[in-house]
């Protein structure tokens, strides 16, 4: 089955992102609509047609056909297209979904933003065969993602063995090597749990000696772990959270920024605009105004491309 080029609801595509266990789309742009974006699932870009740069943290990746680009959840990232039409395969999948079935630290490595070098030397023109091995996985996968539990019986298991196999496919594409990765299950664990804790409480009071007293842990050490295991200081993931709810609320609501501010868990309208202008590079009436902009743009782009 193939996977319809823009065959979803543009407003109800970004609730998927960010809502379900994962999520494959096919998307084609006729014009520029540069978007800054960040959400808490790990994104996967196979490039069809189409030339365009994303900055992901700061960072610059430059995408050409046969290119894979891989975006770690809660990273920022923003795209300038350059030659048109911009085709791409795109499965966007849950941290918390992967990780309940993938247990290799190795493996989970290819959920992982890859350093400039590593996307040069082993993302850019990647085998052919490869390429299209991943392409038949994703629209397996859309077949699950589509289907009823009742014509498709052990449909949860089927996503999961997919998902594996193209994490599996990523991982010898990208000729990956095992390290002796050293992880501690019991503080892995512990990080998990405070990670859970910020997504859940992050509209209240959050500091590592507030976390200690919770998580019975001394403040250095929540501080050593939580960025071994997450990636971020906890400071940055607390304000990471925050600016993703906002950026929701500024997507989804015409709630005020005052209001907004206070609903995401920022103490001062004007730390909400300072770590938003920091986290997405643009104030939030610049955001919510440019995101409008966008879903009208996504309405009135070009005939749809039949491509097979």
């Amino acid at each position: 089955m193939e996977v319809g080029i823009n065959d979803y609801i543009e407003a109800e595509h970004f609730r998927a992102i960010c809502e379900d266990d994962y999520n494959v789309s096919r998307s084609c742009e006729w014009q520029h609509n540069s978007m800054h974006h960040i959400h808490n699932s790990c994104e996967i870009l196979l490039i069809e047609e189409g030339v365009t740069d994303y900055y992901i943290l700061d960072k610059k990746y430059h995408l050409d056909p046969g290119d894979i680009l891989v975006i770690s959840a809660m990273h920022h990232h923003v795209r300038y297209m350059h030659v048109f039409p911009y085709l791409r395969y795109g499965l966007t999948i849950s941290p918390d979904y992967y990780r309940s079935f993938i247990f290799d630290p190795n493996l989970l490595r290819v959920f992982n933003t890859p350093t400039q070098e590593e996307y040069d030397k082993y993302c850019k023109k990647v085998p052919e065969d490869d390429f299209r091995h991943l392409v038949s996985l994703f629209k397996s996968l859309y077949v699950e993602q589509i289907s009823d539990i009742s014509i498709n019986p052990m449909k949860s298991q089927m996503e999961k063995a997919l998902i594996q196999e193209i994490a599996i496919t990523l991982y010898r594409t990208f000729r990956m090597q095992e390290r002796n990765v050293i992880i501690d299950p019991y503080q892995e664990e512990r990080v998990s749990r405070i990670r859970d804790y910020i997504n859940t409480h992050f509209r209240d009071e959050l500091s590592l000696e507030q976390l200690g007293s919770v998580f019975y842990m001394h403040p250095s050490n929540i501080s050593k772990y939580f960025h071994k295991y997450c990636g971020f200081t906890l400071n940055q993931y607390i304000n990471t959270v925050r600016v993703y709810e906002a950026q929701k609320l500024l997507e989804t609501t015409s709630k005020s920024i005052a209001v907004i501010a206070e609903e995401a868990g920022f103490g001062s309208i004007n730390n909400f605009i300072r770590q938003f202008r920091v986290i997405l590079k643009k104030t939030p009436e610049r955001y919510r105004k440019d995101f409008r902009a966008f879903l009208s743009s996504s309405h009135n782009q070009g005939p749809p491309l039949q491509i097979t």
